[in-house]
């Protein structure tokens, strides 16, 4: 059964590879931890894809590093290159709780004279409140560089998960973008995303997940698919 669905997700890349890369990540860490991911989306209105691929290793059991360059699709090129990132996700919570809290410090460098950023996100984790692990996260980013926007850039992601008996975990995940603390969109002006994701474990080391996100308001992308492979150390 993991070989067809590999298989299918394979046949699958080149019509299913997404604007939005980011997920909803928690932050509980584990030491030790290292590995990569390749990440892919794909809207079928433009037609345009994102690709995207990173490494990640734990410095302790409360923080961890991680790098992600990024290419999409241009009217010259479909990679062309995107922006250049790092991060820092520091657990801030013991291990022993459900509920686990941290933050993710992060700087992007964008090609094309595009303003940079420098991100803040607090993210948060609740799990086994009935077999589900819920997560929220507040984002808050400051652009720099070439013509950046003013005020502060704020966002909020969220999920819920759960993982099926000899199957894969599936759940939702939501994403809001606001505006900037000086320029506070109305409901339509703003992004907001919704849509289900299905993770298998293919086999102790790889992962593969798959989703979609449909837009929630007038200016939200109307849909985009979502597929990433992860290798685990």
């Amino acid at each position: 059964m993991r070989c067809v669905v590999l298989g299918l997700a394979l046949a699958i890349t080149p019509a299913a590879m997404a604007q939005n890369t980011s997920g909803v990540f928690g932050p509980v860490i584990d030491a030790g931890e290292s590995g990569w991911e390749y990440r892919a989306s794909y809207d079928p209105d433009d037609e345009d894809v994102n690709q995207r691929i990173h490494y990640q290793r734990a410095i302790n059991g409360a923080m961890r590093w991680r790098v992600v360059a990024q290419v999409r699709s241009t009217d010259d090129s479909d990679f062309d290159p995107d922006y250049l990132r790092g991060e820092l996700v520091w657990q801030v919570t013991p291990d022993d709780q459900a509920y686990q809290s941290g933050f993710r410090f992060e700087t992007r460098y964008r090609f094309d004279d595009r303003p940079g950023d420098v991100t803040v996100h607090w993210t948060n984790q609740w799990k086994h409140i009935d077999n589900w692990t819920l997560r929220f996260i507040l984002g808050a980013t400051q652009q720099v560089g070439n013509d950046p926007a003013d005020g502060i850039l704020m966002q909020t992601r969220a999920s819920a998960t759960t993982s099926l008996a000899d199957g894969p975990k599936i759940g939702l995940e939501w994403f809001g973008e606001y505006g900037s603390t000086s320029d506070w969109l109305g409901l339509d002006e703003q992004e907001h995303e919704i849509g289900p994701v299905a993770v298998w474990s293919l086999n102790e080391d790889w992962s593969l997940y798959t989703g979609a996100l449909f837009g929630a308001t007038d200016a939200s992308p109307d849909s985009q698919l979502r597929l990433r492979l992860s290798r685990e150390y």
